[in-house]
């Protein structure tokens, strides 16, 4: 009796979370909610300055966490991607002393993060190696060769482009805001209205059944897999431009932030479920948690204590919508 009383509670909220948990409408009232305790807590949340601080903290994060969304929604996964940041970077440094500047800057980034993508397909598709293992196993190397790569130096860097993306607006918006912004409506664009879109949501609902309709799997898992190290090389410029410098240790510690981040917008860890819209409000709900700690001047443990909770709660909203959907 007990058991059946259990199951049926268990079934109940299930199909709750499934139903309320897996919108737009309940990520907003969630950052809505925050918005309003912070705006209690402090009187500083609530400022233009203060909006102005979390587009800049989320632009780097966000735009990674649009190509994590392409790999995510066909069933992969990849914990990498802040390595390959850092790695990107320092391809940047390394560039930028030897003479390169302005826009060359940002396509050595962006082909350093694609190379590395590439790395991660080869070890999926081609070694067949799990995912998650392998891109555990890249994030060492990538990280490991960010330091080799200037002997563990950070890098100053003083490009004129770079310092515009940095600290520059346009129409009164953050460069860096832009650049994210408009990475979101490519991605939204390609996922929605063309082929390799729909082919990424076909293979992460069943790739058996994606195989016998005659989708290549292996060659879409390979651009999502560029696509996701693409965006992570472009990030290492926003890094970069909010600091003037290459750090090789940028993002340590936060590896698992934006995939927290992906999962709370609504995305299934499965495959096959979820929009870049929902990454987005993800995103900026941990940027908007983050920040209100900081204001508090929450110490760095008890943050740190939060984020792993939220990833577990994510991980555990994920596993109820997948049971929901069974």
């Amino acid at each position: 009796m007990n058991n059946s009383k259990t199951n049926s509670i268990l079934s109940s909220a299930s199909n709750y979370i499934k139903k309320n948990f897996s919108s737009v409408g309940s990520i907003v009232l969630a950052l809505i909610g925050i918005c309003v305790v912070w705006s209690r807590l402090t009187p500083y949340f609530f400022t233009f300055a203060n909006f102005k601080n979390i587009s800049v903290y989320i632009a780097a994060n966000g735009i990674m966490a649009a190509g994590l969304t392409v790999v995510l929604l066909m069933g992969g996964i990849d914990l990498s991607q802040m390595a390959l940041m850092a790695l990107s970077g320092m391809c940047v440094a390394i560039g930028y002393e030897n003479g390169a500047s302005g826009l060359t800057l940002i396509l050595i980034a962006i082909l350093a993060g694609l190379l590395g993508g590439l790395f991660n397909a080869f070890l999926i598709t081609k070694l067949r190696i799990m995912p998650f293992i392998a891109t555990l196993g890249s994030q060492l190397v990538f990280r490991a060769l960010a330091f080799i790569s200037t002997s563990g130096r950070y890098v100053t860097i003083k490009d004129p482009l770079i310092k515009f993306v940095g600290f520059g607006s346009v129409l009164g918006l953050p460069t860096l805001l832009l650049i994210m912004l408009v990475v979101y409506i490519i991605v939204w664009f390609v996922l929605k209205y063309t082929q390799y879109g729909r082919n990424v949501y076909s293979v992460g609902s069943s790739a058996p059944a994606s195989f016998l309709s005659g989708v290549n799997i292996q060659k879409e898992r390979i651009i999502s897999y560029v696509i996701c190290g693409a965006c992570s090389g472009l990030a290492s410029i926003l890094y970069i431009a909010q600091g003037s410098v290459a750090l090789n240790n940028a993002g340590t510690g936060n590896e698992l932030d934006i995939i927290a981040g992906v999962i709370l917008g609504g995305l299934s860890m499965s495959g096959g479920k979820g929009s870049v819209v929902n990454t987005l409000l993800g995103i900026l709900l941990m940027a908007v948690i983050a920040n209100g700690m900081s204001l508090l001047s929450v110490s760095s443990y008890y943050q740190m204590l939060l984020r792993g909770v939220i990833l577990l709660a994510a991980i555990f909203l994920d596993t109820i919508r997948g049971k929901g959907s069974d």
